[in-house]
């Protein structure tokens, strides 16, 4: 997998360690770590500065990968390392020791901030560069500028406690950039914050990732996550790359169950048709994917955004081309109605359309209705 990078030319000079300003690493690894359910299996590439988001359900094998490049998971078989092809340094291959975490140049910022209660903010923060060799004044020196840029110098003297959640993830992201590591890895570092906290860090991440240069790899739940901070996405299920896309194309076309579940679309499996696809006997209209077309007569899914789904009263009816569905979950807002079933499918309609089909009142979770999509857009379901 190789990602298109974003531009790193930074216009003010960032924090220094040994004088000169670090720049991120590019990242090579063959993964493969076997599990108790599943072997995740995953090949990344990354040139210097490109940034990575990792998607999928829990245990889908997002941290496993995380904690295989930070070198706290053992690797099955595979290979990691770090620069290019004429200054490589091999972290992990067959026949070779692996190298320890602490000496990989790889960070690792995790949900929780994980700062020293017994230090000061200052001594956090320096405890990054003192990790990696720094003397205790230039450590010292880097840990107060980097508090600077997360708008904490007020605080540099204060202990942990006395700082909000929001301010404790800010000590931890300068932590780990004073380290100047050639990756840093993200482990849904938002996910413990307020939601009106998320966009000030999410945002001084951004930055600083930029300003910079360091290559990113990012665990995340959210897709505002990987718009706002990845150039690529990979999506996982049960250890398998299932679609790989920039945050764009996952927005508007995904081409997987997670990643169409992640931008708001419905999905449903089925087997493949010259007409579409044909769920539970009923043939459903359908295109083919242009960028990953299924074959005929083989089991797809069929992605619909869910204003083109239409919502029916009681069982499937082959002549309305509707298949049946138990409803797992209603919302309304703004005088419309999301009516979402076990089939994968998601009806959006009006109110007024909603109450009609459902006899008297909103459809309630339980109640079997009839989903009919205009038309399914169809992937193979080893995208990629």
């Amino acid at each position: 997998m190789s990602t298109g990078a974003r531009g790193t030319g930074a216009t003010d000079e960032g924090p220094r360690s040994g004088g000169t300003t670090h720049r991120g690493s590019g990242l090579s690894a063959q993964i493969e770590v076997e599990r108790t359910a599943f072997t995740v299996r995953a090949d990344l590439t990354l040139a210097p500065g490109q940034r990575l988001a990792l998607l999928g359900a829990n245990g889908a094998g997002k941290s496993t990968i995380l904690g295989a490049l930070a070198g706290t998971v053992p690797l099955s078989a595979g290979r990691i390392s770090l620069g290019e092809a004429a200054t490589e340094r091999v972290l992990d291959a067959p026949g070779r020791r692996s190298v320890p975490a602490h000496r990989r140049a790889i960070t690792l910022l995790e949900q929780r901030p994980l700062l020293f209660p017994h230090l000061d903010l200052v001594g956090n923060v320096a405890f990054g560069p003192r990790s990696r060799g720094s003397g205790r004044r230039a450590s010292r020196d880097l840990a107060l500028e980097w508090l600077e840029r997360v708008d904490l110098t007020d605080h540099a003297r204060q202990r942990p406690y006395r700082l909000s959640g929001g301010q404790q993830q800010r000590v931890a992201l300068a932590r780990a950039f004073a380290a100047g590591p050639s990756v840093i890895l993200l482990d849904e570092p938002f996910a413990a914050l307020d939601a009106e906290t998320v966009p000030r860090v999410r945002g001084m991440l951004d930055r600083e990732l930029t300003r910079t240069g360091t290559t990113a790899v990012l665990v995340t739940h959210q897709l505002s996550d990987a718009w706002d901070l990845a150039d690529t996405c990979l999506v996982l299920e049960a250890g398998r790359v299932r679609e790989q896309a920039s945050p764009e194309h996952l927005v508007t076309a995904p081409r997987s169950r997670f990643g169409a579940r992640l931008a708001g679309f419905g999905a449903i499996e089925g087997e493949t048709s010259a007409q579409g696809l044909r769920v539970e006997g009923v043939l459903l209209p359908g295109r083919p994917d242009p960028g990953s077309p299924p074959r005929r007569g083989v089991r797809a899914l069929g992605i619909a955004s869910p204003t083109d789904v239409e919502l029916l009263p009681g069982t499937a009816d082959a002549s309305l081309a509707s298949v049946p569905g138990r409803v797992i979950g209603v919302r309304a807002s703004a005088g419309r109605v999301l009516v979402e079933a076990d089939n994968g499918l998601i009806a959006d309609v009006t109110t007024q359309r909603a109450t009609e089909v459902a006899g008297q009142g909103l459809p309630v979770v339980g109640s079997r209705l009839g989903f009919a999509p205009r038309s399914l857009r169809l992937v193979g379901l080893d995208v990629p």
